[in-house]
């Protein structure tokens, strides 16, 4: 098989992740050609003998052996270098989110010509959400009422943001739960039950965090055929929850981040509602439990997806054009809160624009703090 050669454009923490699997072979198809990063190669990182080094990602960009820029460095460069790389030929494979906002995505997109581009979104591949998804997709549920989903489980401490130049500012993250840790979950949200039509939300700015952006958010959702639902996330809650409830008018499910129960009637609901006699009957369902999900590199997994799609010239299943979904409800919630407003999708991403190009004209990088910490980045992918 003819490999893949991938270049990685940032060596943190989740850059280093992607280093590792390939340097490692736990992505089939694909190998590492080249790495860039300002501060050099981190101490403790072990690359192997002769590969090429750049201090940036024009340099990466123009190395002509490089296929593939993996960008994964803090996402107010997602735009610039992105560009780079697609101007210098290359497919590109962007860690989430895509951009600060859906119209730098969109212009990213624009600039893609016949390269692939693709997001780090890897949560659609949790066995357990391509199970809901199925199922979901099948119709076991029926029509959905109703969506609940407690996000609580991105718990972060101080220091997480302290030493870092980036975090926790409009003008480096563009955004902080929601854009950051959230994404997932809003990937997959959609990715399950469809785009909301409107969102209305509170957000606290701040609230257990010396940063700038949001770090919990209370959210109520409407969709076109009149399905509702509820969020709630935060990154100052602990141990924190992950709870996802589906509704519908013939079942429900419930997820807790270990395990699936699911309940389904052979009628719906509103049928059961007209038709009984008994005043406090209730339909007859039939309860499954699922669990024992094998977990999945699911990082690696992706990586190897996107080789195999520019090898063999497939649709991805992970493309740019995906990633706009999630990245348009964390920019419509933010909207919402900043406006104190419910706020419509699709999103008008030019107010948006505006809104946040104002939010960075007043914001500053933080000089980042020269702690000893530990960084176990599995325990960050909850």
């Amino acid at each position: 098989m003819v490999e893949v050669a991938f270049g990685v454009v940032g060596l943190g923490n989740i850059g280093a992740r992607h280093v590792r699997n390939l340097v490692e072979g736990q992505v089939p198809g694909a190998r590492l050609a080249a790495v860039a990063a300002r501060g050099g190669v981190p101490e403790g990182m072990t690359l192997p003998a002769q590969m090429r080094v750049y201090d940036s990602a024009d340099a990466l960009a123009a190395d002509g052996e490089v296929e593939v820029v993996l960008i994964a460095t803090p996402t107010f460069e997602h735009l610039s270098q992105g560009l780079a790389a697609l101007q210098a030929g290359k497919h590109l494979l962007m860690e989430k989110p895509l951009a600060l906002c859906t119209r730098d995505a969109r212009t990213l997109l624009a600039a893609a010509g016949d390269r692939m581009v693709g997001v780090v979104l890897n949560q659609r591949l949790d066995p357990a959400y391509a199970a809901i998804r199925e199922w979901v997709r099948a119709g076991r549920l029926g029509r959905l009422q109703r969506v609940s989903w407690t996000m609580t489980q991105w718990y972060r401490p101080d220091a997480y943001f302290r030493v870092s130049a980036w975090r926790g500012t409009w003008r480096g993250e563009g955004g902080g739960l929601l854009l950051n840790q959230c994404i997932h979950n809003l990937d997959v949200l959609q990715w399950v039950v469809g785009m909301p039509s409107s969102v209305r939300a509170h957000a606290g700015f701040g609230r257990y965090h010396d940063i700038e952006v949001e770090d919990e958010v209370s959210a109520l959702l409407e969709w076109a055929d009149g399905a509702t639902g509820v969020i709630q996330a935060s990154t100052g809650e602990a141990p924190g929850i992950n709870q996802l409830d589906l509704v519908g008018d013939r079942g429900t499910l419930r997820y807790d981040g270990q395990r699936i129960e699911i309940a389904t009637c052979d009628e719906r609901v509103t049928e059961h509602s007209r038709e009984t006699r008994d005043l406090f009957g209730m339909p007859q369902f039939h309860r499954e439990l699922r669990d024992g999900f094998e977990p999945v590199n699911q990082h690696a997994l992706l990586l190897a997806h996107f080789a195999a799609a520019v090898r063999q010239r497939v649709p991805l299943a992970f493309s740019g054009a995906q990633g706009l979904g999630s990245l348009m409800l964390a920019n419509a919630l933010l909207l919402s809160a900043w406006r104190n407003e419910s706020v419509s999708l699709p999103l008008d991403e030019a107010t948006y624009a505006r809104y946040l190009g104002e939010k960075i004209a007043a914001s500053q990088l933080r000089q980042p703090e020269d702690l000893e910490v530990h960084i176990d980045i599995e325990q960050s992918f909850r």
